[in-house]
């Protein structure tokens, strides 16, 4: 057990003996959080109501979103209309260099970079021609993220992007080559195929998966975070079974797995979101805001990391 927790009332640092947090008051009851790994076992047999854990995940971020409703919907539900087959071969390239600059950075730092990344890369066609004085150039641009190496990335990733297009028509029609899309072994061979792309590893190329609106969502650090401390997954790094857990809320929660992601992710993710209206994640990594958290009945693990 570690020698302090966090208040589930104000989010400030108690040690595990005292009794009352020094910072709001509030008596403390850790009780719940000492768990061995055999009560953790008997927790996870417990059904999880997925739906209820979802609309409270929502409300919650409602609450604290200075968006209206309306604004609210419009902006959280511009991400339940993700499909591939609606996209051009331009659109879903571009969409591939972004979770590529997404990919290990703050997510706020390349948002704001995104207009000068587009003006270099989006275009495959063009890039797929980049050589060094082309690199050069972009790299002298102080609005781009400087990483030469994933700069040089999208340009491969454009010639090998020309190359599937030219084979099959679209690439659309390469995804669909592999079967039916909503079959899990068929995503598991897209996604393995999808990894001889630069900077497209397991849960990158999951990323672009989700971002073309295939029914996975990014196993990402914060989603692995929430579920493991709701006891959904035993590993943080266990990319699979948090693959599948997404796929099982969304079956229950009847909606489309990206607009689940998109709640997940803003849950758990820390700085502010203008867009999106808030200042701040619910669950985040340290000092997370069990005061405001409309989950913590499910939770069983809030101090983890």
């Amino acid at each position: 057990m570690p020698n302090f927790m966090f208040c589930p009332h104000c989010g400030s640092k108690v040690l595990a003996n005292h009794r009352f947090c020094a910072s709001c008051g509030a008596k403390q009851d850790f009780t719940f959080l000492d768990i061995s790994k055999d009560q953790t076992a008997e927790l996870q047999l417990r059904p999880i109501d997925f739906k209820d854990l979802f609309q409270k995940m929502e409300s919650t971020l409602r609450k604290q979103s200075s968006l209206s409703r309306e604004e609210f919907d419009k902006e959280f539900g511009r991400f339940k209309n993700f499909d591939y087959k609606n996209d051009t071969n331009e659109e879903l390239y571009w969409k591939m260099v972004q979770v590529i600059f997404y990919s290990g950075m703050t997510a706020a730092i390349v948002t704001a970079k995104l207009p000068v990344i587009r003006k270099y890369l989006a275009d495959y066609k063009s890039v797929k021609e980049y050589g060094e004085e082309n690199i050069d150039h972009i790299m002298t641009d102080k609005g781009i993220i400087s990483n030469e190496k994933k700069i040089r990335a999208c340009i491969t990733n454009a010639q090998k992007f020309d190359d599937i297009v030219k084979r099959y028509g679209s690439f659309a029609e390469y995804v669909e080559s592999f079967g039916d899309i909503d079959q899990e072994n068929v995503l598991t061979a897209l996604k393995e195929d999808l990894m001889k792309f630069g900077f497209l590893g397991v849960r990158t190329a999951y990323h672009f998966m989700l971002d073309m609106g295939l029914n996975v969502w990014k196993p990402d650090r914060v989603i692995c975070r929430i579920l493991y401390r709701l006891g959904l997954i035993d590993n943080k790094d266990d990319i699979e079974k948090t693959v599948r857990v997404g796929r099982e809320i969304s079956i229950e929660v009847g909606l489309p797995i990206r607009y689940i992601d998109i709640v997940f992710v803003k849950y758990g993710q820390e700085g502010a979101e203008e867009p999106f209206g808030l200042d701040n994640g619910i669950c985040l990594r340290i000092n997370p805001r069990c005061h405001l958290c409309g989950i913590k009945e499910y939770c069983i693990r809030h101090t983890g990391p």
